[in-house]
């Protein structure tokens, strides 16, 4: 469920960086909130039509479940802003992080709704997302 949109200026990343920041994505929203991760997306977009604001270079924005700590989408953002700062050789200020919170019952992954975070429910559905390949 967890979709993160990338948008960059036009060529910051090769196909390689793109693919390992993908991979990035990944590890921080599996490492800080516990989801499996076939059930994380990613896209990847450059601003060809010149979206982003002047002195900007990224933007990369989450659509996550509801109920994450204000302190657990600053991790994330941190460390997506750090991956891709790192991957880009930018400035980390250069690049906002930001997320939006959508309630679970709004939300299906493996044609199911997707449980409350921290609900006995969730581990079940951890379960099922560890083994979607």
């Amino acid at each position: 469920m967890p979709l993160y949109r990338t948008l960059v200026r036009p060529g910051l990343l090769d196909l390689e960086q793109r693919e390992a920041f993908a991979l990035d994505v990944v590890d921080v929203h599996c490492s800080v909130t516990g989801a499996p991760r076939s059930f994380v997306h990613v896209l990847y977009a450059e601003d060809d039509e010149g979206k982003l604001d002047e002195g900007q270079n990224a933007l990369v924005f989450g659509t996550i479940r509801n109920g994450r700590t204000d302190d657990l989408k600053q991790q994330i953002a941190s460390r997506l802003t750090a991956a891709l700062a790192e991957r880009a050789s930018i400035d980390p200020a250069t690049i906002t992080a930001a997320s939006v919170d959508i309630d679970s019952s709004h939300t299906m992954e493996g044609g199911k709704l997707l449980p409350e975070p921290g609900s006995p429910e969730e581990e079940e559905w951890k379960a099922i997302g560890a083994s979607v390949p």
